[in-house]
């Protein structure tokens, strides 16, 4: 294995490990303990194909950049943001849209505290644009829709390296 390129270990990982991990997750509710779970083995990976050890203290920023990756909270967002794309060009009468856009008439949450919901982390992606994630005008030109997406998780993936280092 010493003879295999790091880009393409890194490939390898990407295309086998990142996906099986992430299977479904468009239509996860993510609390932050789940996502933290899944960055920390997303980088212990990443530092076994880098050949690092946790004696070196290399930073997760610095261990993301050397592999020329994004944290696993970069990956969980295009994917998301993906699936609402593809469910807001659907009609209203298909049932994931109608899901989706939908809200219950009537009930109640329960005393113990909030419940959260696949809409409010859509909320968090909302701040990234101050618009409605949801909105009509984005889907309507699927190449803006795509080039919002990378420019979000761009973004997000700045902000998040900013605030870590």
């Amino acid at each position: 294995m010493h003879h295999i390129s790091k880009e393409t270990k890194v490939g390898i990982y990407q295309a086998v490990v990142i996906t099986t991990l992430l299977y479904g997750c468009e239509t996860w509710t993510l609390y932050r303990q789940s996502i933290c779970r899944m960055d920390h083995f997303h980088l212990c990976c990443l530092r076994k194909i880098a050949g690092m050890k946790w004696q070196d203290r290399v930073t997760n920023t610095d261990v993301l950049s050397i592999c020329g990756t994004t944290g696993i909270e970069a990956f969980l967002l295009k994917a998301q943001l993906r699936w609402v794309s593809h469910v807001m060009c659907m009609p209203d009468s298909r049932i994931p849209k109608q899901v989706y856009c939908g809200q219950l008439a009537v009930g109640s949450r329960p005393q113990c505290g909030p419940v959260r919901r696949y809409r409010h982390r859509q909320g968090e992606y909302e701040k990234i644009w101050n618009e409605p994630v949801y909105s009509r005008q984005r889907f309507t030109r699927p190449l803006t829709w795509r080039s919002l997406c990378i420019e979000a998780v761009t973004q997000f993936e700045d902000e998040s390296r900013g605030s870590s280092a």
